[in-house]
């Protein structure tokens, strides 16, 4: 199998432009190569999870280009700052999705759609998130998969007008996690834990400026990778606040090793568990040890959301972290959100089943990842493997 190279994606992407210039700056370079470099060193990818990959590379470095070119002809779309914007994070599988979902069904809410994460430039006409012929585009194409085989959303399921990770932006300067999780990019996995983000971080926030031009609101954005990654949070947007998410971190490791394992069968010759079970910890581990940090130096801007408060009462844990960012809690909010739960009932395509035991690994194993963690916010006894 011929391997990717740096040329044909740079290439298709200007094609799939129709000849736009290539990025003002060259930030994304960098680990556009570390990536070629480590798929074609590992050489796990199938010959369908490569088309796969590079269309997703593609498609990234495209997207890159068009919101450069729109801010070439639209300057002024930078003048209006991103205000006050809410992160959610927190580490993967403890609640950062429904979290995103329970606040974006708030009309007062802005979020980052999934079908606009890949299709920032031109946006959508205003009060048309919704109904953009390429919103309408990617939610039939949910339907047929959908109907086709629906346990396949058992882990993770996002709606192409819901609210998605803004690791797709960031992937648009290839520093985003979610190039780890898809195949076996052992270089590229370090560097991401330790590269400056700064770069990435300054084009989510124009990727933002682009989209609130024409449907303006309160941001409130989700990614658990934000947790490894949260001092560009406050150094992009001072003014930011933050919701971290708690749940018992020995549940939330067993199910992101299943969920993110399962995926990359879908790209790969083989699961490759030595490589999982080497590199993930450690990342995991940092999506508890960073936020722990900052939250000793900013604790009036962290908040702190229990997984097993919000599936208590979603609700009423809701009133309180609007009661926190200061926000008025309106009759239209508390419909929006228990019409979502309503439609959304737990295990909605099926029960996602998962354990520590099927990776090799003890609680006692993971301990070091996780002890200090658990002194702060002592909820590993809430649940078992």
């Amino acid at each position: 199998m011929t391997t990717m190279t740096f040329d044909e994606i740079v290439n298709a992407a200007r094609e799939a432009t129709g000849g736009l210039p290539d990025p003002d700056k060259d930030t994304w370079q960098e680990g556009l190569e570390i990536l070629l470099r480590d798929h074609a060193k590992a050489n796990v990818l199938t010959g369908r999870g490569q088309d796969i990959i590079k269309r997703r590379y593609v498609n990234a470095l495209a997207s890159r280009m068009q919101v450069d070119d729109y801010i070439r002809t639209n300057p002024q779309v930078l003048e209006t700052p991103v205000e006050r914007p809410v992160f959610i994070l927190g580490l993967v599988r403890t609640g950062t999705t429904m979290a995103s979902y329970l606040m974006d069904a708030d009309p007062a809410t802005r979020s980052l759609l999934r079908w606009e994460a890949y299709n920032v430039a031109p946006p959508a006409a205003p009060g048309l998130t919704r109904t953009d012929p390429r919103c309408l585009a990617e939610t039939a194409q949910d339907e047929e998969m959908i109907k086709s085989n629906p346990g396949m959303f058992a882990t993770h399921f996002e709606a192409a007008d819901g609210p998605t990770e803004c690791v797709h932006l960031l992937a648009q300067d290839f520093r985003s996690m979610m190039f780890t999780a898809l195949s076996t990019t052992p270089v590229y996995a370090d560097w991401i834990l330790h590269c400056d983000m700064s770069s990435a971080f300054e084009h989510r926030k124009r990727a933002f400026q682009i989209l609130q031009s024409t449907n303006p609101g309160r941001w409130v954005l989700k990614m658990p990778s934000d947790s490894v990654f949260i001092p560009w949070i406050f150094k992009t947007f001072p003014d930011a606040r933050v919701i971290w998410t708690h749940r018992d971190p020995y549940a939330a490791f067993a199910s992101s090793f299943s969920m993110r394992g399962k995926s990359r069968l879908l790209f790969n010759k083989h699961m490759d568990m030595d490589y999982m079970r080497c590199k993930w910890p450690l990342q995991l581990g940092l999506h508890l040890r960073r936020p722990l940090e900052l939250a000793r130096e900013r604790p009036d801007d962290i908040y702190n959301l229990y997984y097993d408060d919000m599936m208590a009462d979603p609700i009423a844990a809701m009133k309180q972290v609007y009661a926190w960012l200061g926000d008025e809690w309106t009759d239209a909010a508390a419909a929006g959100m228990n019409q979502w739960l309503a439609d959304n009932p737990q295990n909605r395509f099926g029960k996602h089943a998962y354990s520590l035991e099927e990776w090799g690994f003890t609680r006692k194993e993971l301990e070091p990842y996780v002890a200090d963690y658990l002194k702060a916010h002592p909820v590993a006894s809430a649940e078992e493997d």
